[in-house]
This record gives C-alpha cells, sequence and structure tokens, in this order.
C-alpha cells in the first residue's frame, strides 16, 4: 500500500501543498493524524449540545425540550447498571441491547465512583463519552488505511455533522468501529483478524450480518472467495461459541433481545408507525414479519449490487446499498441508526452534497422525534402526530436517495496489495548421486 497520496488530496485538510514542499509532507502518516484530529471539532459540539442535561440531570421531559436526550443515561438509571458485569451475568441487569452492547453498559456502570444519582449518571455519561470519541477516532483512521488515496473520505468521516445528532446517543459507535476494523483487516488480506472482529461486531447488531453477507458476494469478481469465506467463517465460529458460553452463563443475555424484538410494535422513524400515528395501528407482529421480508430483501439488494455488470463493487459499496434497506425495514429506524449507514456509504465514496443533505435530513427528524414525545405531557408546546407523520415519510425519501446515490457513485475502488507469497517447499540438501551418461 502506497503511502504517498496524490498531489490534490491535501486539498482537503487545509489547501494544496506547494511544489517545494517535500513529499513527506503530504504523506499518509503525516496527514491522517490530523484529520483524525479533526473528529474533535463536532464531538465538542455533541457535548456542549447536550450541557443542560449534563447539568440538571436526564429526567422529565425537560431532555426532549432541550434535545439532549440519550440512551446511556436513560438505562443507568433505570436497569441497575451499578451492579457491573456481576449483575450483568446474574441476569439482574435487564437490557434490549444485544450481548456485546449490553455487556459493555454493565462494565462500566460497574466504574462509576460512587455518588450521588446525579453525579454517578454524569460520570456514566462521560465515561461513555471518552470511549465514543475514541472508537470513532479509530473508525476515521481505519476509513484513511482502507482508502489511502482517497483522504477526504477520512475527512468527511471525522467532520460529519452526524456525531453531533447520534453519536452519543448510544454505545454503536463501538459496532461501527468494529466493522471498519474489520474490512480493513479483510482489505490488507488478514481473514483470521477480521474474522475476529467481525464475530464480536455480530454481537452487537444483527445488521453486521449484511457486512459479512457483503464480504462473501464483493468476493467472486475480485477472485478472493477461499479468503472471504475463511473471514466469514470465522466470524460466525466466534460469534456461536461466545453465544454459547452466555447462554450457559445467562440464558436472558441471549434469548432477552429476541424475545423484546419479537414483541415489538412498529417503533419511532419506521413507516409502519404511519398508521398509527394516523389512528389505525397495525396487528401486533406487523412489524417484525416485515422486518423479517426486509432482510430478504437486503441480500437480495446486495447480491444485485455485487452482481452488476459493469462494476465489480467493493464491499463498502455493498453494505453501503444493503445495510439502508435492511434499516428501513426494521421494526423502528432510530436515530443511531444514521450511525450505521454513513460510515460505509462515505467509504464506498458517495458525493460530498449527498453527505450533508442525509445529515440534514437526520437533524430534522431528530428535532420532530424529541418534540413529538414531549407532546405527550403537552400538546400544544409539542409536535403532532400528523406532522411527525410526514416528517417519517420525508426522512424514507432521503434515505431511499441515498440508495440512489450509492447505486450510481463512480467506479473508484482502491488498488488491493496482493496476496503473500507462500513460502517454497524446504529442498533436500543431501548430495545427489550424478545421472549417468
Amino acid at each position: 500500500m502506497r503511502d504517498l497520496l496524490p498531489a490534490d488530496a491535501s486539498a482537503v485538510v487545509g489547501g494544496p501543498l506547494g511544489r517545494r514542499v517535500a513529499p513527506r509532507q503530504r504523506s499518509l502518516s503525516r496527514l491522517l493524524p490530523f484529520v483524525v484530529a479533526l473528529l474533535l471539532l463536532p464531538m465538542s459540539a455533541a457535548v456542549l449540545r447536550r450541557g443542560h442535561c449534563m447539568a440538571n440531570g436526564w429526567n422529565g421531559d425537560d431532555q426532549f425540550w432541550r434535545g439532549c436526550f440519550s440512551d446511556l443515561p436513560a438505562q443507568y438509571q433505570i436497569a441497575g447498571l451499578e451492579q457491573g458485569l456481576p449483575g450483568w451475568l446474574a441476569g439482574d441487569v435487564h437490557l434490549d441491547q444485544m450481548p456485546l452492547l449490553s455487556g459493555l453498559m454493565a462494565a462500566l456502570g460497574g466504574v462509576v465512583p460512587d455518588a450521588g444519582w446525579l453525579d454517578a449518571t454524569r460520570w456514566y455519561v462521560v465515561i461513555w463519552t471518552v470511549l465514543i470519541t475514541g472508537c470513532l477516532a479509530v473508525a476515521v483512521w481505519c476509513v484513511g488505511l482502507i482508502r489511502p488515496q482517497r483522504i477526504d473520505l477520512a475527512a468527511q468521516l471525522a467532520l460529519s455533522p452526524i456525531h453531533v445528532v447520534a453519536a452519543l446517543i448510544s454505545p454503536d459507535p463501538v459496532v461501527v468501529t468494529l466493522v471498519l476494523a474489520a474490512m480493513l483487516a479483510d482489505a490488507r488480506r488478514r481473514p483470521v483478524p477480521a474474522g475476529v472482529l467481525l464475530g464480536l461486531a455480530l454481537l452487537g447488531h444483527a445488521w453486521v450480518g449484511l457486512v459479512a453477507i457483503a464480504i462473501l458476494v464483493a468476493a467472486r469478481r475480485r477472485e478472493r472467495v477461499a479468503e472471504a469465506r475463511r473471514t466469514v467463517v470465522t466470524a460466525v465460529v466466534v460469534a456461536v461459541g461466545l453465544l454459547v458460553l452466555l447462554v450457559l452463563a445467562s440464558p436472558g443475555i441471549v434469548t432477552g433481545p429476541l424475545t423484546s424484538w419479537w414483541s415489538q410494535k412498529p417503533g419511532y422513524g419506521s413507516i409502519l408507525l404511519i398508521p398509527e400515528l394516523a389512528g389505525h395501528p397495525l396487528p401486533q407482529q406487523a412489524a417484525p414479519l416485515f422486518a423479517l421480508l426486509g432482510w430478504v430483501g437486503a441480500i437480495w439488494a446486495a447480491v444485485v449490487m455485487a452482481r452488476r455488470a459493469r462494476r465489480p463493487a467493493t464491499r463498502a459499496q455493498v453494505a453501503a446499498f444493503s445495510v439502508p434497506v435492511l434499516a428501513l425495514t426494521g421494526t423502528s429506524v432510530p436515530v443511531r441508526a444514521a450511525l450505521w449507514v454513513l460510515p460505509p456509504a462515505i467509504l464506498a465514496g458517495v458525493s460530498r452534497r449527498t453527505h450533508p443533505g442525509f445529515v440534514a435530513v437526520e437533524a430534522v427528524h431528530a428535532s420532530a422525534l424529541w418534540l413529538h414525545i414531549g407532546a405527550a405531557s403537552d400538546p400544544d408546546k409539542g409536535l403532532p402526530a400528523a406532522r411527525y407523520a410526514v416528517v417519517v415519510l420525508g426522512r424514507t425519501i432521503a434515505w431511499c436517495f441515498l440508495l440512489w446515490s450509492v447505486w450510481y457513485t463512480p467506479v473508484d475502488n482502491p488498488v488491493e496489495p496482493a496476496p503473500r507469497p507462500q513460502p517454497l517447499p524446504a529442498r533436500d540438501a543431501r548430495p545427489q548421486e550424478s545421472a549417468p551418461v
């Protein structure tokens, strides 16, 4: 992998370099740390946006009016996360998140210093803020290493306003970072580390399974089927092995999220919620059944994207096209879902105009959601159901435009390293007898 960037790549991070600048000044090792540091700008804005809740607490409807709601302090307050990992393994901590995220939330809850209710919640949020910032920094670094000739993609992820909107709402950035790290290992032809990272991510979110499918279907046109199979098999073995251990320790850790998902009604952000907002709710099992159909559609979308005749799509392009399909057909499309689809789309090289437009729609939806939730206690101040339905429909159309943008993204596939040569078998050192003349 080349270390020098093209001459115009530095325009993204401060303008083109002069002709007398040494080549090492525009090397990846010089520019990428600066690009990663740019992440502090949107993350600082994300922290400031939640300043009211940090000062006054996360209670009542004030957190919705102020737009500083987060699942992290809410779960800490109601799920008993102060019990830590022992309480999680014993089944005393009940969370709807999958095992990786629920275990991590419980583990961090156990290290919160003893303090009052508000101070302990602040400590928990601060710990998660540091962890999420570190994870996103690793994610930006991975994008820079995967696409060294497109440093602008790493800069887009570092400066993305989506961090202000959704980064501190949930622990999902941990899963996103594991996925990007797995893509980096796969791009460098290290299937076993890629599989281990992907297996851990599978324990955090089900949509990661589409990334595994993307690795498989995109490998056929690049003649890397054997490596892709090794990566996916390793991921499945890691995920299944850890799930078996968790089931033996506490079955509720694994079965709880599945049971909660199967009984879930259409949630916020889903187009299935629109009939309920209009006063005609759908049957009980409509949402999970629609989500299962969404899995079929997402897998079909991945296969179609990979087999497009004029374009050997990369893993990121296939994932960026299939994951939004799965997210849109889920039981709910929460604010944090933008973190699932935007990093693969950036890595796939979507237009720079698509990125800010998508984030703007997500910001509008997030604000509308908090106002709609607050309307339950103050209808005169909150957002009515009919108007929130319009916002949900507009957001769905924006996501469809993102799919269109990914589909028509120009071919800009990175040059992948050649496989490492296998060592030749050792030759017999004993002297050979001369052949007869």
